[in-house]
């Protein structure tokens, strides 16, 4: 079986305790329905920011002529963004 890495461990774990939170805490009001797809889509928010942006990397790096490399690119935005992510949970309080 592949193991996964320590960091890509750490970040599936922050979002879904940003997720969690986000459901208990922000969502409350919703109907059940809405507040599952709102916090499933907000847990999501990292992965698919890096995705997007590692495609726009990979596309460029084709376009020059480079050696594409993805790895480091996907981890590091989505690094950023969950930090952006705590920092305005701690921030909204």
């Amino acid at each position: 079986m592949k193991q996964i890495n320590l960091l890509t461990a750490i970040f599936i774990a922050a979002s879904i305790a940003l997720a969690f939170h986000s459901y208990h805490n922000e969502y409350v009001n919703q109907p059940p329905t809405g507040r599952w797809i709102r916090t499933v889509i907000y847990g999501l928010g990292p992965w698919l920011c890096a995705f997007a942006f590692t495609g726009a990397k990979v596309c460029f790096q084709n376009l020059m002529r480079k050696e594409i490399s993805y790895g480091n690119t996907f981890k590091w935005v989505t690094g950023v963004v969950i930090g952006l992510m705590i920092f305005t949970k701690f921030m909204a309080k």
